[in-house]
C-alpha cells in the first residue's frame, strides 16, 4: 500500500466543525498546531528528548540556537527552539512551510517568548545564506531534525563551512538510512570538489528515545562536535 500526504497548499482544508487548532503542553510550554503540523504524539517522550537535547548543547545565556526544521511537506514548527529559548540568548527558527511559521510565532507570543526569530523558506536556500555573513562572536549551536529523507546537500555543507557552529544536534527517526550520508559529509576530512572546507565534525553522543512504544523504532539524538 502507498501512503500519500495532502498538504493545505495541495487542497485547503475546510474546517466543518469544532476548533481549528488543538493544543498540547511541553515542558510548560502551550503550543498550537495546525491540521497539517508534526508534533510529537509521545508528549511525554517529547519532554525528556527536549530536555536531553537543551543539556547535550550546552546552550548558556550567551549562546545562539539555530532550530532548523527540515520536514518534507510537514509543519515542524520550531517547538525544539521554543522549548529551549529561556536557556539561551536567541533562537533562529528555519521553516520551509508559512503556517508552521504562523504558529511558532503565535506559540511564542503566547508563551512570552521574546528572544525568538523565524524565516520561511527551503532550509537548503534560506540557511547558507543566513550563515554565509555570520560574523557574530556568541556561541552558535545548531539543532536539525529532519525527516526520514535526512538533510539536504546544501544544508550540511552550509553547517559545515560556518566555523561559528561548534556543537550540532542531529535527531534522526531513521539514523540507519539517508542521514548516514549526512554523518558521512559532517565527518569526512575537507573535501574541496565537495565544497567541504570547514573543519569536520566528529560523533561524540548517541542517545536513543524510545518515542514510540511497542515498535521497533527510536528516535535518535546525535551530538556532534569539533
Amino acid at each position: 500500500s502507498t501512503m500519500t500526504r495532502c498538504s493545505h497548499e495541495q487542497s485547503p482544508f475546510q474546517l466543518l466543525h469544532g476548533e481549528p487548532h488543538i493544543f498540547e503542553e511541553v515542558l510548560g510550554l502551550k503550543f498550537r498546531i495546525s491540521p497539517d503540523a508534526f508534533f510529537q504524539v509521545n508528549t511525554g517522550g517529547a519532554e525528556f528528548l527536549y530536555q536531553a537535547v537543551g543539556e547535550l548543547s550546552q546552550a548558556g545565556g550567551d549562546t545562539v540556537l539555530l532550530d532548523i526544521c527540515c520536514g518534507t511537506g510537514e509543519q515542524w514548527p520550531c517547538t525544539i527552539g521554543l522549548s529551549l529559548a529561556q536557556q539561551v540568548s536567541k533562537v533562529i527558527g528555519i521553516e520551509v512551510v508559512e503556517k508552521a511559521i504562523e504558529d511558532a510565532r503565535w506559540n511564542a507570543a503566547f508563551n512570552g517568548i521574546s528572544n525568538c526569530e523565524f524565516h520561511s523558506g527551503k532550509a537548503e536556500a534560506v540557511l547558507p545564506q543566513l550563515l554565509s555573513s555570520w560574523e557574530d562572536a556568541q556561541p552558535l549551536v545548531a539543532v536539525v531534525n529532519p525527516s526520514r529523507a535526512g538533510l539536504h546537500y546544501r544544508v550540511v555543507r552550509a553547517i559545515r563551512n560556518c566555523k561559528s557552529i561548534r556543537r550540532l544536534l542531529y535527531i534522526s527517526c531513521k539514523p540507519e538510512g539517508e542521514a548516514m550520508r549526512n554523518f558521512l559529509e559532517l565527518c569526512c576530512p575537507p573535501d574541496p570538489g565537495k565544497k567541504l572546507a570547514g573543519e569536520p565534525f566528529a560523533p561524540t553522543l548517541a542517545i536513543p528515545f524510545d518515542m514510540f512504544p511497542h515498535t521497533v523504532h527510536c528516535e535518535l539524538v546525535l551530538l556532534f562536535t569539533r
